[in-house]
C-alpha cells in the first residue's frame, strides 16, 4: 500500500531524485572514484572492530534493502518483467508466513501489529535455524516503506555511503525523512550515515527517534549500544547490547560484545 503523501513532500522527492540522478551519471563518468566496502545496513559490523555486530548472515543484501536501480520499482528481482505490478489490495489479503521468509506489505495500520507479532515469535524461536526465516521476515519489513519513491531514495543513499559520499547521502536520507517521517529505518539509516561522520550526537539522536517509532527494532538498539560505546558510556552501551540481544537472542556478535563490556563495566563497579 502506498502511503498518501503530501505534494510538498512530492515535490521534495521529485527534486532529490533529479539531484541523485545527475549524481548518478557524475559517479559513473568517475568510475575510479573511492570506494568503501561498507553499506548503510553494515553499520553495525566492523566499524568498531566488530562490537555489536551481528552476524552476516543476518546482514540485509543490497537487492533486499531496496528496488533494484535498473529494474521497474514494482518488479521483484528475478520477476517477469513483463507481469502487471501487485495491487495494493492483492498485498492486503498476502499472508505473511516466516517460514517462507517472504514478507508482503501489510497495510500502515497493521504494521506495528504484525511486527509486534514477528518480534514475539523471536524470542520463542528454539534456535538460530527456526529464527532465521523470522528475522528475514522482519527485515524485508523494515526496508518496505510503502512507497517506490522512498525505496528508490534509500537505496540511492546506500549507493552513496558504499562510495563514500556521505554527505550526499545524508541529504537523501534527509529528504526521505521529511516524506517518511514515522519510518524507523530511515532514522537508522541516517544515525549510520552521522556514526561515520563521527557525529556521534546526532548518530544517537536518531537512533532513539528510530526506538521511539519501533522500540524493538534490534539493530537499532544493537546500533545505539555501538554510539554509546564510541562516546565512552561504556556501561549503558551494555545495557543496550543486552536490550538487542533480549529481543533477538541470535546476535552472536553482541552477545560476544557483551562478554567483553561485563568484565570491564563490572569490574569498574567493584
Amino acid at each position: 500500500m502506498v502511503r498518501t503523501q503530501h505534494p510538498a513532500n512530492l515535490l521534495l522527492a521529485a527534486l532529490t531524485l533529479a539531484l541523485i540522478a545527475w549524481c548518478g551519471t557524475r559517479s559513473e563518468a568517475a568510475a575510479q572514484g573511492p570506494q568503501s566496502p561498507m553499506r548503510v545496513e553494515q553499520f553495525d559490523h566492523a566499524l568498531t572492530g566488530g562490537a555489536g555486530a551481528e552476524q552476516p548472515d543476518d546482514a540485509i543484501e543490497p537487492d533486499e534493502a531496496g528496488p533494484d536501480e535498473n529494474m521497474p520499482p514494482d518488479v521483484k528481482k528475478g520477476g517477469d518483467g513483463s507481469a502487471p505490478p501487485q495491487s495494493a489490495q492483492e498485498n492486503k489479503q498476502d499472508k505473511i508466513d516466516p517460514s517462507i521468509g517472504e514478507m508482503p506489505l501489510p497495510p500502515p495500520l497493521e504494521r506495528p501489529k504484525v511486527l509486534a507479532n514477528l518480534y514475539e515469535q523471536l524470542g520463542a524461536a528454539k534456535d538460530a535455524t527456526a529464527a532465521q526465516p523470522i528475522t528475514e521476515s522482519i527485515e524485508t519489513l523494515w526496508g518496505q516503506s510503502g512507497s517506490d519513491t522512498v525505496d528508490l531514495l534509500m537505496s540511492r543513499a546506500e549507493r552513496f555511503v558504499k562510495e563514500s559520499d556521505l554527505d550526499l547521502a545524508l541529504k537523501i536520507l534527509d529528504a526521505t525523512i521529511d516524506i517518511v517521517p514515522d519510518d524507523a529505518e530511515a532514522w537508522r539509516q541516517r544515525a549510520a550515515v552521522h556514526y561515520l561522520q563521527k557525529d556521534y550526537e546526532l548518530a544517537l539522536a536518531d537512533l532513539k527517534h528510530a526506538l521511539d517509532l519501533d522500540p524493538k527494532h534490534y539493530k537499532a538498539i544493537n546500533d545505539l549500544g555501538i554510539v554509546l560505546e564510541a562516546m565512552g558510556s561504556k556501561k549503558e552501551a551494555l545495557e543496550a547490547y543486552r536490550k538487542a540481544l533480549a529481543v533477538n537472542p541470535f546476535l552472536d556478535e553482541t552477545r560476544r560484545a557483551i562478554e567483553e563490556l561485563s568484565h570491564e563495566v563490572e569490574g569498574q563497579d567493584i
